[in-house]
């Protein structure tokens, strides 16, 4: 009777770890798969080649570009034809404010005469610096080398400084010697009969066939008035004498 309850516990201890170990034993899903085979779909077809669009789209752009730049240059022609056409107006001048009158200067003072009465009375040899002319142009009679000529005679030149001392030239144009030009210093002075008196020495002239006597063309002058004095020469020759 032990023995069969012994066998009995241990059937039951079986089952018990029988089950304990099922329970805790991982399973596997039972899935059910079931494959459909499907046809495959059918290739994409190509794209269309947009070259020709691209074409067509540039040769519009051209043609457009062509009819803008003509329409352009037209219209340039014609805006330059009607500036050409237009009247250019010049922009007006600036208007100038008045110039003022001029003012009126007084006139310069008159030139002091040069022979004036006082001056002569008193003896004044500084109012004879400066040049002055004598006599006129005229034509005489030289003796050159041993044989006269007639020639063309200038009015002499007198040139004095502040003392009274000076230079006497004369010039003549003779048609075989040519031109004699003779050149001699003088000396002025005062005498007590209220004249002016020059006297010189016997000079050589150029050229030196021709001689400047000396005593002969000493002068003589008288004042006439302020600005002329009459002068003769020991032969008797008259010379107006002005300042040049």
């Amino acid at each position: 009777m032990a023995s069969l309850l012994m066998g009995l516990l241990l059937i039951l201890a079986l089952l018990i770890v029988s089950w304990f170990l099922r329970a805790c034993a991982p399973v596997g899903p039972s899935t059910n798969l079931s494959m459909l085979e499907t046809p495959a779909p059918p290739a994409p077809e190509a794209p269309p080649d947009p070259t020709p669009i691209l074409k067509a789209s540039l040769d519009s752009s051209e043609a457009d570009g062509k009819k803008l730049s003509a329409e352009l240059a037209a219209l340039e022609a014609d805006i330059k034809k009607k500036v050409d056409q237009c009247v250019r107006v010049e922009p007006p001048k600036p208007v100038e404010p008045p110039k003022p009158p001029p003012v009126a200067k007084a006139p310069p003072p008159p030139a002091p005469p040069p022979l004036p009465a006082d001056r002569w009375a008193q003896k004044d040899l500084g109012m004879l610096q400066g040049c002055w002319r004598l006599g006129h142009d005229t034509r005489g009679s030289i003796g050159v080398g041993g044989r006269s000529e007639l020639c063309a005679v200038k009015a002499g030149r007198i040139c004095f400084g502040a003392n009274g001392g000076g230079e006497r030239r004369s010039t003549a144009v003779c048609p075989a010697t040519g031109t004699i030009t003779c050149a001699a210093p003088i000396t002025a002075r005062f005498g007590n009969d209220n004249t002016l008196g020059t006297s010189q020495p016997a000079v050589q002239c150029n050229p030196g066939q021709a001689n400047w006597t000396g005593p002969p063309n000493s002068l003589t002058c008288r004042r006439v008035s302020d600005t002329l004095a009459l002068c003769r020469d020991r032969l008797n020759f008259e010379y107006e004498f002005r300042r040049e």
